[in-house]
C-alpha cells in the first residue's frame, strides 16, 4: 500500500502545488451536508485544514490512517499537508477513504 505523509509543510511554494491544495479544498466541500468544513486553505504552504462536525477526530484519523494517508491533527483540525509531488489520484483517493469513514 502506498502511503503519504500529510502532516509536515512543503519545502516551498510552487504553481503544481497551489493547484493540489484548491483541488484537495474543492474535494472537501465536494461533500453533502454534515461533511468536512474547510477552515483553511493556504496554497503557498500547501495546507489544507478541516473541520468534521459531529465526528470523533481522531476516529477520522485513525480510518484515514488505515488507507495510508497520514494527516496532522490539531485539537478539532485535521490538517492536510501536500507536497508538489503528490498526484492528483491520491487526492481523489482520499475524498473517496473520507467518504467511506463518514457515511
Amino acid at each position: 500500500m502506498t502511503t503519504y505523509r500529510m502532516d509536515r509543510p512543503a519545502p516551498g511554494p510552487s504553481p503544481r502545488l497551489a493547484r493540489l491544495t484548491r483541488h484537495l479544498a474543492a474535494r472537501l466541500e465536494d461533500f453533502d451536508p454534515g461533511g468536512p468544513q474547510v477552515v483553511l486553505c493556504d496554497q503557498g504552504r500547501g495546507l489544507v485544514a478541516a473541520r468534521f462536525p459531529g465526528r470523533d477526530t481522531a476516529f477520522v484519523v485513525a480510518g484515514l490512517q488505515q488507507f495510508g494517508f497520514f494527516p496532522a491533527r490539531e485539537g478539532e483540525l485535521i490538517r492536510f499537508y501536500l507536497a508538489p509531488d503528490c498526484p492528483f489520484e491520491a487526492l481523489d483517493a482520499l475524498w473517496g477513504c473520507l467518504f467511506s469513514l463518514l457515511e
